[in-house]
């Protein structure tokens, strides 16, 4: 395959490179264009044309159509999408609104149990009071006096 490749480019080659070579590429390129030129024009080519053109501009129209129906029921959605989270809103609204009330109403019947110091002093924060000798206090082991 690559030696008919290399031998119909090198024949190629040699018709264009001469003189009386190029004038038949020439010839054989106005030829084409001429075949061309006349095979547009023909009446059924021009027919196909008018044909292919009419149905280009039916299905771009009906395209068209399509899509303004298309964009019209999704604003149409759109629209009842937003009325639904409209209504959706003020049910939450109401719900926080009466679980606000409801919080209130709670805190206000809501009463602090009452707790005892159940030992003597807190280590913990004061670790000058002691909880294993009542009376104990470790403050006063000789600092300074009042």
């Amino acid at each position: 395959m690559g030696l008919l490749s290399l031998g119909a480019g090198v024949a190629i080659g040699y018709v264009i490179g001469t003189k009386t070579g190029k004038e038949k590429f020439d010839r054989g390129i106005e030829s084409v264009k001429t075949k061309a030129q006349e095979t547009w024009e023909r009446e059924d080519v021009q027919d196909f044309v008018a044909k292919t053109s009419d149905t280009a501009t039916k299905v771009s129209h009906d395209m068209a159509e399509s899509t303004k129906k298309a964009a019209t029921a999704a604003s149409d959605l759109l629209k009842k999408a937003a009325e639904k989270a409209d209504e959706a809103e003020e049910k939450v609204s109401d719900v926080v609104d009466e679980a606000e009330d409801i919080v209130q109403e709670k805190a206000e019947e809501f009463k602090s149990p009452q707790t005892k110091t159940t030992y003597n002093g807190d280590v913990i924060s004061d670790p000058g009071q002691s909880t294993e000798r009542k009376g104990t206090d470790w403050a006063n082991e000789g600092g300074a006096k009042p």
